[in-house]
């Protein structure tokens, strides 16, 4: 009698916690990239669930990817994380992806040694804060990336920065735990 009450309450303890694994991953509410960024310095640290268009796969490995919001100005980057690796054959499909959104903070010196790169001809993409690489990004999302878009990024953060209250800007990517299957 004792093992049944024993084992009953395990497996009640055990499908409780399922269930509540479950509900977590539903009650996050599904942002766009141009909402994460806009709401990122409250969600630091935290799980959210964000969707948007593939704009770039890293080919060597696939360990991370970049989804693209209302523009192509406006993305994050994904780390795969514990979802593994994306594939190429993702580009251009919008996915939902579960995770912990991450903070890279970027100071003075940090866009100063950016610009010092960017006017060397070298890639300044501390953090990839500038997207996927630099000066010789790819012709992927329907922009032509190239220096003018670094030089164009650049010029930008260091605006940010100006009018930053915390002394840095902050860039914003995701590691992956989960890819969401759209249940529609």
């Amino acid at each position: 009698m004792k093992k049944s009450v024993v084992l009953f309450l395990g497996l009640v303890l055990l499908f409780s916690c399922n269930t509540s694994n479950q509900k977590k991953s539903t009650e996050l509410v599904v942002m766009t990239v141009d909402q994460l960024q806009k709401n990122g310095k409250d969600l630091v640290g935290k799980e959210v669930i964000v969707k948007g268009t593939v704009s770039h796969v890293c080919k060597e490995s696939g360990a991370r990817c970049f989804l693209m919001g209302s523009t192509e100005d406006v993305s994050v980057r994904i780390e795969a994380g514990k979802i593994g690796s994306f594939g190429q054959e993702q580009m251009g499909s919008e996915l939902q992806i579960r995770g912990i959104l991450q903070e890279v903070q970027l100071d003075e010196e940090d866009l100063a040694e950016m610009e010092k790169s960017a006017a060397e001809g070298e890639s300044a993409n501390i953090g990839h804060a500038l997207g996927h690489s630099g000066p010789a990004l790819h012709d992927v999302d329907g922009g032509k990336h190239d220096s003018i878009n670094q030089s164009k990024k650049l010029e930008e953060m260091n605006q940010k920065l100006a009018e930053s209250t915390e002394g840095y800007v902050p860039v914003y990517y995701i590691e992956g735990l989960e890819l969401v299957v759209d249940k529609k």
